[in-house]
């Protein structure tokens, strides 16, 4: 009798152990379905969003679906100021450092100096300073603080320190925590995939107004 009584103990617990199991798993179902939901509603916003924004500029648009519920990637590319343009997304990370982020290239053309290759001035610049480390200045203070200036030959000071080059410049480290200039690209990258058209216009705004800047400095009509 004692083992009979002790095997239907045992039964009855393993019923509450499956039955709280069964919950938690519910529930944990019921969340990841909630959040998918919510990706996928948010994948559909920025497909449309994009979709849209390239149908308007006659520029190609590709996109790849992610995984069951996951964000997948998009890409744009056009031309602006007589210069291609792409703007894409990119994984990156794995686990918690997982995130996706939105690149922006657009070829400033023969117009801007080549060898000099611009990016923002970061606080770790600004120690170094204190040591006497800096990078080259151009003589305009706020351009000379705001950003991180390489290979500054006297023809790009000058095209850098001409008429309508200082605001875009300017808003360009402003709006931006990491971009550079190189080989006349600039390369811009932000943690964040715009999802409305007001968000893509203020994404796009300060590199579209820096590429006309510099057409307009060179007269550039292609």
């Amino acid at each position: 009798m004692a083992d009979t009584g002790r095997t239907g103990m045992l039964t009855g617990m393993s019923g509450i152990h499956m039955g709280i199991f069964s919950s938690v798993f519910g529930v944990g179902l019921g969340v990841a379905s909630l959040i998918g939901y919510v990706r996928w509603q948010r994948w559909k916003q920025q497909l449309k969003t994009w979709q849209d924004f390239a149908n308007t500029r006659g520029w190609s648009f590709v996109a790849k679906p992610g995984f069951m519920y996951s964000a997948g990637t998009m890409e744009m590319k056009g031309r602006h100021a007589g210069r291609t343009i792409t703007v894409e997304t990119e994984h990156r990370g794995f686990g918690r450092h997982f995130h996706i982020v939105t690149i922006i290239r657009h070829g400033l053309g023969d117009g801007f100096p080549r060898e000099v290759t611009i990016r923002p001035e970061t606080l770790g610049d600004t120690f170094l300073r204190l040591f006497g480390v800096k990078d080259e200045d151009i003589g305009d203070a706020s351009l000379d603080n705001a950003l991180d200036l390489r290979n500054v030959t006297p023809k790009a000071r000058a095209f850098l320190l001409g008429a309508g080059m200082r605001r875009p410049l300017l808003d360009l480290a402003r709006v931006f925590e990491t971009f550079a200039i190189d080989n006349g690209v600039l390369t811009v990258e932000v943690i964040a995939v715009p999802r409305t058209p007001i968000e893509m216009y203020g994404l796009l705004t300060p590199v579209r107004e820096l590429a006309d800047a510099v057409r307009g400095a060179r007269g550039d009509t292609d």
